[in-house]
């Protein structure tokens, strides 16, 4: 059962690049063993896919930030981009725990009311 490690920075992939960054080592790996991919060998073979939190990427001895990584891929004018990518991505994920926060909260007011003794 051929499995691989995918690691990228924080946000550096979209949720569609990170869904076909699986399926295509999913092929390479079927490949590699000598099968096509289309045959029925596909749920043997894991991917994990690992978003590395951004701070914690390091090469050539220092850490890199999303936006370094932009800048040296695209140019020093990118560097903005990456900036503005980490700042939606944490926004979006800030509101989903808060929603998740939120609906807890509410859900433990009425459970725990609904569990009071009479006095």
């Amino acid at each position: 059962m051929p499995m691989i490690d995918a690691l990228w920075p924080e946000d550096a992939l979209t949720s569609e690049a990170e869904a076909r960054l699986v399926r295509e080592l999913t092929d390479i790996l079927i490949r590699a063993e000598g099968y096509d991919p289309a045959s029925h060998v596909a749920p043997r073979v894991w991917v994990f896919p690992t978003e590395i939190p951004d701070g914690a990427w390091g090469t050539g001895g220092a850490i890199w930030m999303l936006p370094d990584i932009h800048a040296l891929l695209a140019g020093d004018s990118e560097r903005d981009a990456g900036v503005a990518r980490l700042a939606r991505r944490r926004l979006e994920k800030a509101r989903i725990t808060l929603e998740a926060a939120l609906n807890a909260a509410s859900a433990g007011i009425a459970s725990k009311s609904s569990l009071e003794r009479p006095a």
